[in-house]
């Protein structure tokens, strides 16, 4: 910097205090990687989501302070570190681990999210200050992610998915209501229990295999106290857009009966077997 009156040049001097510089960190990666989560539609696990911060934060400091600048040792440090970030987040994300594919549209959400967030911060600061403008874009940030929350919740509340059953290599396949308000579970193992009308082939193996064999005691509207008849299948597979959630030793109760007028579904799913 160059300074006109006096025709010396002047050299700024910044500050940089590394317990803030790791606690904004902290902060930002623990929003950020929220929102990627949630692109990605992965579940979200907290102590994962910290851990994945406070490495993001540590990652940061050491970057700062090896003194690296804008190269590409820079931008290969960065990329590696989101992607420690996420693989940190991502407890199993499919049976195979996280493909290839997922982890780079991980790594392209966070850091092009990291850099929005810092140009939004930016501009902000220079218009209202750097405190509030932190504040601002945090408070902006929160109010998308509560957003995206309360859409996905109202959006799947309603929703219908393929469902495949299987016990010892035989399976039933079934169109599945996902439903909020189906909160059963096993007394006995305290697992979550969908409701499927009951067919002749769940119906035999429940002869086949009677040590798997469950009673279900339900309460309902109408009716205060009820059993149903259930029994512990090997895998439950629910197929949900471009993956699938897989649940070994489900619980399922076999209803008598249709569960749907127009025959649009033949089984309600646990609300946890998702959530």
């Amino acid at each position: 910097m160059y300074n006109l009156f006096t025709g010396t040049e002047v050299i700024r001097i910044y500050e940089v205090y590394i317990d803030v510089f790791l606690a904004q960190n902290v902060l930002m990666d623990m929003q950020l990687l929220i929102l990627t989560l949630l692109l990605l539609r992965e579940r979200i696990l907290f102590p994962r989501l910290a851990a994945a911060s406070l490495a993001g934060g540590v990652g940061a400091v050491m970057i700062l302070m090896s003194g690296i600048k804008y190269s590409i040792t820079y931008v290969l440090s960065v990329l590696a570190l989101n992607a420690v970030m996420i693989l940190i987040c991502v407890r199993r994300p499919t049976r195979g681990g996280m493909t290839f594919r997922k982890l780079v549209m991980g790594i392209i959400y966070l850091h092009g999210m990291v850099f929005a967030y810092g140009k939004l911060a930016e501009c902000a600061g220079r218009l209202v200050g750097q405190r509030i403008a932190q504040i601002m874009v945090t408070g902006v940030i929160a109010g998308i992610v509560v957003f995206i929350l309360a859409y996905r919740r109202l959006a799947e509340t309603k929703r219908i998915y393929e469902v495949t059953m299987t016990q010892e290599g035989e399976n039933v396949a079934c169109r599945a209501l996902f439903d909020t308000g189906n909160l059963l579970t096993d007394p006995v193992s305290g697992k979550p229990v969908s409701v499927v009308e009951e067919t002749d082939i769940m119906r035999a193996w429940l002869e086949k295999y009677p040590q798997k064999y469950k009673v279900i005691p339900y309460q309902s509207v109408g009716e205060e106290h009820g059993i149903l008849e259930g029994i512990v299948v090997d895998e439950l597979v629910i197929r949900r857009e471009k993956e699938q959630v897989v649940k070994r030793g489900a619980v399922v109760a076999f209803y008598k009966g249709r569960l749907s007028r127009d025959g649009d579904f033949q089984m309600i799913l646990n609300h946890s077997l998702i959530m």
